[in-house]
C-alpha cells in the first residue's frame, strides 16, 4: 500500500512524480503529495500535498516545479492517522523531508521518547516518527562532526555529508521495528536521493537522463525496461550517475545488476476502455494463451515445459503433502487448486490464510511442499508465510506476477503467471492466470505420480472464453438489474464453491453491495433464513456429478421465493427451467470450468458496479497491493 516515486536527474522532475503516482494511485488514493530540491540550494524544499486523488494535486500545484530536477512524490493510503493534508505525504523534519510506504510498529514508542525530550509532532502518522528519527541521528553526528572540526553540516564537503546521512540512516535502521520502505532527500545535498527497502518493495530504474526509483514497475515503464529491484534490507543511494547498494550491517556498497522487463507502456494504458478491470476481464483469453504459451506438451503422457525441468521433476515425485496459502482472491485461487492437486495427482492439500498461517504454528513435516500465490509478489503476509517456510527447511514455491519481486526471488521454485501488469484493485486476469497454472502443475504432477492426465481441454480455453466475452455487455445489464437486491448469494459445489467465494467477495470490491458465497449443500445450515423475494441466489452449476445435489438446493431457495440466477451448460434445458434468468455456457472440462465461469461472475459485479456509479478501478478503502500486515 502507498506508492512511491523519485527522481534525480537532469529531466524537470514535476510532471514526471506526478505522471508516476498516476500510475500507482491503485496503491493509496486517500492523499498525495511531493517535494522537488531547488534548483537554488539556499532556498526552502518546495513541498506540496493535498488529500485525495492524484488528479487534485495536479491541479494544485501548477504554479510550482518549472525547474527542479530532483524529488520525491508519494501517494497515500492511509494506516497511522485519518486522511488528511497534515497527515499526507512528505514529512518535513529539519533538514530531511521523507515519504514511505508500510508500518513502523514501534513508533508509539519512539514517538514517546521524543516527546519526553521536547519534540512536537504535527501529525498522526508513524511516517513523521521515521523523519524525525532519521534527523536526529544526522544531528547528533553533525554536532560530532562540529567538535571536530568546527564545521556545521552545510559547511562540510559533499561526501562528508553523504556519510553522515548514511551512518545516521543505519542507526535509524536499528532502532525501528517494522516492515517499510523509505525514500528522503537532505537539505544541503542536492543531487542524491537515499531510500530502504525493509519488507516493501522497491525498484529502481535507469535512464539516458537520470535515475528513477518507485514503489513498482507501473511508474517506470514509461520511461525504461532496465530496472533492478532493491535487495530486502538494502539502503539505496542514487543519484544523477547511477546508484549504489548499501548494506546497513557493514556499510559496504555494490552496483547494482538490471534486467529487461518485457512490460509496454501499452499495457498499463486503457485503450478504450471505460476502466482498467473492463480492458483485464476482456484480456482474460490472450493472458490465458500467453501463459500456456511454450508450456502445453505436443500430446498426451508428454510433460509440461517448465523452467527448470529436471528440478521440476525431482520436486514433485518427492512430495507428500503441499500447503497452499495466500490471501484474497489468490487465496480462492488456493482453495481451486486444492481440487486439481488433489483430484488429479492424489496429493494431500491444506490451504491457509497467509495471514493466519504463522500463528497456529504449523506442522511442516518432511516431504512437504509449500506454495505461495500472490499477484504483486509482495503480499506482505504471504511473504511472511513463505519465509517461515524457507527457515524451517521446507522446499516452497511461488505462483506470482510480477518479475523479480521479493515471492519471487525467495522462493525455492517459480511458477510465473504471464497477465502482464494489473492496474484495476479487483483482480480479474491475475486470478485466471493463477488457476491455468495451478491447473497445468497438477495435470503434470498426475503424469509424474503415474496417473492419467490430458492437455486436450486447455488448447481451447481462450477460444471458449472469447465466446462468453462476446456476450459481456448482457452479463452488465444483468449486474444493473441486481441493484435492488439486498444481498446476493453465490453458490456452487466442488471448485465451484471456491468460485463463488471469488464472485461474492468481487462484487462486494466495487459496488459495496452484501453478497456472501456458500458451498451450496450449507445453505440449508444457515444462510436459508435470509431467503425472500429480495434476494437473489447467483447458482453456479456446470453438467458435473455434482449437479443433481446442487439443483436440489436451489429448489429450496426457489420455494421460498428467492430470486435465481443460473450459470450452467447451454444445453442444460432442465437447470434452465428452474431459473429467474441463465447464462448459457459451452461444455468444458470440469477443473476448467472455473476459468470459464468466473468471468460472467466479474462482468456482473462489473455491471452492478457501474450501475451504481462507484469507482470500479479504485474502490474504497482498499489497495491493489498489501504489503502491510
Amino acid at each position: 500500500m502507498c506508492g512511491i516515486v523519485g527522481y534525480v536527474g537532469r529531466e524537470k522532475v514535476k510532471d514526471l512524480l506526478v505522471d508516476g503516482l498516476s500510475r500507482l494511485e491503485y496503491r493509496g488514493y486517500d492523499s498525495a503529495g511531493f517535494a522537488l530540491y531547488p534548483k537554488d540550494d539556499t532556498a526552502n524544499f518546495v513541498v506540496r500535498r493535498c488529500v485525495g486523488v492524484v488528479a487534485e494535486l495536479r491541479k494544485a500545484t501548477q504554479d510550482v516545479g518549472q525547474t527542479e530536477t530532483q524529488g520525491i512524490a508519494h501517494t497515500r493510503w492511509a494506516t497511522h492517522g485519518v486522511p488528511n493534508e497534515v497527515n499526507a505525504h512528505p514529512h518535513l523534519t529539519g533538514l530531511t523531508v521523507l515519504v514511505h510506504n508500510g508500518i513502523i510498529e514501534n513508533h508509539a514508542h519512539l514517538r514517546s521518547a521524543f516527546q519526553e525530550q521536547g519534540v512536537a509532532f504535527h501529525s498522526q502518522t508513524d511516517t513523521e516518527v521515521f523523519a524525525r528519527l532519521i534527523e536526529s541521528n544526522r544531528e547528533w553526528h553533525v554536532q560530532k562532526e562540529k567538535e571536530a572540526s568546527g564545521k556545521d553540516f552545510l559547511d562540510l564537503p559533499t561526501e562528508r555529508k553523504r556519510d553522515i546521512v548514511l551512518e545516521a540512516l543505519r542507526q535509524s535502521m536499528r532502532q525501528v521495528d517494522g516492515h517499510y520502505a523509505i525514500l528522503f532527500m537532505v537539505k544541503g545535498l542536492p543531487g542524491y536521493l537515499f531510500g530502504v527497502q525493509s519488507g516493501a518493495p522497491m525498484v529502481v530504474g535507469r535512464t539516458p537522463h537520470g535515475s528513477l526509483i518507485a514503489s513498482d514497475l507501473h511508474a517506470l515503464i514509461r520511461h525504461t525496461r532496465e530496472v533492478s529491484f532493491v535487495p530486502h534490507g538494502a539502503i539505496v543511494e542514487a543519484s544523477a550517475e547511477g546508484y549504489r547498494y548499501i548494506d546497513p550491517a557493514s556499510g559496504k556498497a555494490s552496483t547494482p545488476k538490471f534486467e529487461t522487463i518485457n512490460w509496454s507502456a501499452q499495457e498499463v494504458e486503457k485503450e478504450g476502455y471505460e476502466h482498467f478491470m473492463l480492458k483485464e476481464i476482456h484480456q482474460q483469453p490472450l493472458v490465458v494463451a500467453d501463459t500456456l504459451s511454450g508450456r502445453l506438451p505436443q500430446e498426451a503422457g508428454d510433460p509440461f515445459i517448465w523452467d527448470h525441468p529436471k528440478a521440476h521433476e525431482v520436486l514433485w515425485k518427492n512430495c507428500k503433502k503441499v500447503y497452499l496459502v495466500a490471501c484474497g482472491t489468490a487465496y480462492y485461487a488456493a482453495m481451486v487448486g486444492k481440487y486439481f492437486l488433489e483430484r488429479w495427482a492424489r496429493i494431500p492439500v491444506e490451504v491457509d490464510l497467509a495471514s493466519e498461517f504463522r500463528y497456529r504454528s504449523p506442522i511442516l513435516e518432511p516431504g512437504t511442499v509449500l506454495g505461495v500465490i500472490s499477484q504483486s509478489g509482495e503480499t506482505a503476509d504471504t511473504l511472511a508465510a513463505l519465509r517461515l517456510a524457507n527457515e524451517m527447511g521446507v522446499t516452497t514455491f511461488s505462483v506470482c506476477n510480477v518479475p523479480g519481486s521479493t515471492i519471487m526471488r525467495e522462493s525455492s521454485f517459480q511458477y510465473p503467471t504471464k497477465a502482464g501488469p494489473e492496474i484495476g484493485v479487483a483482480s480479474t486476469k491475475a486470478f485466471t492466470a493463477q488457476l491455468v497454472v495451478l491447473a497445468a502443475l497438477a495435470q503434470d504432477i498426475a503424469r509424474l505420480r503415474g496417473f492419467k492426465a490430458d492437455p486436450a481441454p486447455f488448447a481451447r480455453l481462450p477460444h471458449d472464453m472469447e465466446q462468453i466475452l462476446a456476450r459481456a455487455q448482457s452479463y452488465m445489464d444483468l449486474g444493473a438489474r441486481l441493484a435492488d437486491k439486498k444481498t446476493i448469494l453465490f453458490v456452487g459445489r466442488g471448485a465451484m464453491y471456491p468460485l463463488a467465494l471469488e464472485g461474492a467477495l468481487k462484487l462486494k470490491e466495487i459496488s459495496y453491495r452484501h453478497a456472501e458465497g456458500y458451498a451450496a449443500g450449507e445453505l440449508k445450515h444457515g444462510p436459508i433464513a435470509l431467503v425472500d423475494e429480495r434476494l437473489a441466489t447467483i447458482v453456479l452449476g456446470p453438467s458435473d456429478d455434482l449437479l443433481p445435489k446442487t439443483l436440489s438446493n436451489l429448489e429450496e431457495i426457489r420455494s421460498r421465493k428467492g430470486y435465481i440466477i443460473g450459470i450452467g451448460e447451454e444445453s442444460n434445458k432442465n437447470f434452465k427451467a428452474l431459473c429467474d434468468e441463465y447464462i448459457g455456457m459451452p461444455a468444458t472440462d470440469w477443473a476448467l470450468a472455473p476459468l470459464l465461469y468466473v468471468l460472467p461472475l466479474q462482468l456482473i459485479s462489473y455491471g452492478l458496479a457501474k450501475h451504481l456509479e462507484c469507482d470500479i478501478d479504485k474502490p474504497r478503502n482498499l489497495a491493489k497491493s498489501v504489503t502491510v500486515e
